[in-house]
């Protein structure tokens, strides 16, 4: 293979890394987000001074857990190794 397209392949590689991590990473925080509101909005309902209507917002931690699988983040650290891997690999057999 050439090292032209070794360094196609780990540019590609690259982009897909780091558009996977992105993707779950928003998730994550967005899920994370959701509980902070959440418990948040608990804490105040709890103050002797609330005037307005209660709600129950259990179970929030489901957001979290469900965010939690891990499938897309080990993929998306796998591109990047990978990409690291081929320019390691295109930079040797540049110098050889």
């Amino acid at each position: 293979m050439e090292i032209e397209s070794i360094k196609i392949i780990a540019a590609i590689s690259s982009i897909i890394g780091a558009a996977i991590l992105a993707y779950r990473v928003t998730g994550i925080l967005s899920a994370l987000s959701l509980v902070a509101k959440c418990h948040e909005l608990n804490i105040q309902q709890l103050m002797p001074n609330h005037q307005e209507d209660i709600y129950n917002l259990g179970n929030s931690t489901a957001h979290v857990e469900k965010a939690q699988k891990n499938g897309l983040l080990i993929t998306g650290f796998i591109f990047f190794i990978l990409s690291g891997v081929l320019q390691l690999i295109a930079l040797l057999m540049s110098n050889a």
